[in-house]
């Protein structure tokens, strides 16, 4: 997900539905308030020049960020990393004063609500204060976006494979796909999860291309990925053409494409109500509660990306009705 200031004012992102300022902001500030004895190692780090005793809890907090882990949500734009290995101007260029205040309240989430090992819940407080003192500059920062980095040279590299096995070069998929939306309006294929689908469905207009790019293309793009395992699998054309444009182009409009004429995977009663309901335009204050209620399952069973975007989407209609 893109991560974006939350303004004092707005709906809490926890879906409480009260003022930010008013409920989870102090939680954040007492989970991030920063720990003299933290304070004083990055001193003697910087002093001495050796930063070798701050590896250990570095390398603890950071696998909290790895894929299927409470914040594999924070991460940049697609898009935007545009290097295997990003330099401090790349990453200067990311960081936003609101993408590393929003980061800390990923952050702070995590820490009041998960139980952790003390040398985790350590970690974590270094990460954020480095955070706080560095920016753009902190080992956080230059870990997530290395952690990206892998993640995208995984994805394209099981794209490769998949078009390998079928005879073709990557050079024969970018050049195809003419009849792609032709395709997809006929077949439908089911690729958007429901927190892709509902937060796409719900974003602002000046939004869309920031949430497309912040996670969900690649998502849409790795179900392409698990549709062509199986080398005998129909429409596998178009499926490569599909899993090239997610992974490789990110092209905005086959989001609103996807959006607009594809059904999500609807695992549980409550993501199917909702989506009948978005479908034929109910509303109600009902429906909000299914959306909190989805939001915390969807958390149930370990999906912490969509967890996290369903809380912000929820808080992104909530700001849109005030």
């Amino acid at each position: 997900m893109q991560l974006i200031e939350l303004g004092r004012n707005e709906p809490c992102s926890c879906g409480s539905g009260r003022k930010y300022k008013k409920c989870c902001l102090a939680k954040r500030d007492a989970a991030t308030a920063i720990d003299p004895a933290i304070a004083a190692a990055v001193d003697r780090a910087i002093e001495d020049d050796d930063w070798d005793s701050l590896y250990d809890p570095m390398n603890t907090a950071m696998t909290l960020f790895e894929a299927g882990e409470p914040l594999e949500h924070v991460r940049f734009r697609d898009d935007q990393i545009q290097s295997r290995s990003p330099d401090r101007a790349e990453l200067a260029k990311l960081c936003t004063a609101g993408w590393l205040r929003r980061c800390e309240l990923e952050i702070a989430y995590v820490l009041e609500r998960y139980e952790l090992d003390a040398d985790v819940r350590d970690g974590l407080r270094l990460a954020v204060y480095l955070l706080g003192r560095f920016g753009a500059n902190s080992p956080t920062v230059e870990e997530i976006a290395r952690l990206q980095v892998a993640e995208r040279v995984q994805r394209v590299r099981g794209f490769a494979n998949a078009v390998s096995a079928r005879g073709l070069t990557l050079e024969d998929v970018m050049a195809g796909g003419d009849d792609l939306a032709s395709w997809v309006e006929r077949v439908r294929p089911t690729v958007l999860s429901f927190a892709d689908w509902f937060a796409l469905r719900t974003a602002a207009r000046d939004r869309f291309d920031d949430l497309w790019l912040s996670g969900v293309a690649a998502r849409a793009g790795e179900a392409c990925l698990d549709q062509l395992e199986d080398i005998s699998v129909e429409d596998g054309r178009h499926w490569l053409d599909l899993g090239a444009v997610t992974l490789l182009a990110h092209l905005p409009p086959v989001g609103r494409m996807l959006a607009q004429v594809t059904a999500p995977r609807q695992v549980t009663a409550n993501e199917r109500t909702m989506y009948e309901a978005m479908i034929h335009k109910h509303q109600g204050e009902t429906l909000r509660g299914i959306a909190h209620r989805i939001a915390r399952e969807t958390e149930d069973r370990d999906d912490f990306a969509g967890a996290a975007l369903l809380r912000a989407a929820i808080q992104g209609v909530q700001s849109s009705r005030r």
